[in-house]
């Protein structure tokens, strides 16, 4: 598993306190990341989500990923969204549908 940056350090009594993916998947929210710079929104399963970084706090997944309209990182925003019955029917959600592995040769020079 990749590891994650971290944008700071926080008392680990208030981590506790942060609400996890899986508290996001019992109450049957989603993940809204967008970009400030360019507008772009996406939401998310958290479970999809928790596929690929565990069950970490939501706060920090943004730092995770870069943006598909302009490929900034640092203007993504992530929020909790519980949408209703009603605004669920046209929404567009993100579904994972594979996690590729990308191999790269590593070569080295040896002298005969």
């Amino acid at each position: 598993m990749k590891e994650r940056k971290q944008i700071g350090r926080m008392h680990p009594a208030l981590v506790r306190h942060l609400p996890t993916m899986s508290t996001a998947v019992t109450h049957g929210q989603l993940i809204k990341l967008s970009c400030t710079w360019c507008k772009t929104t996406h939401r998310y399963e958290p479970a999809d989500l928790m596929q690929l970084r565990g069950n970490v706090p939501f706060l920090n997944i943004e730092v995770n990923f870069r943006c598909s309209g302009c490929g900034k990182q640092e203007y993504l925003k992530s929020d909790l969204e519980v949408p209703s019955a009603k605004d669920r029917v046209g929404m567009t959600v993100r579904r994972l549908v594979e996690i590729k592995t990308v191999q790269r040769p590593v070569w080295k020079d040896v002298k005969l």
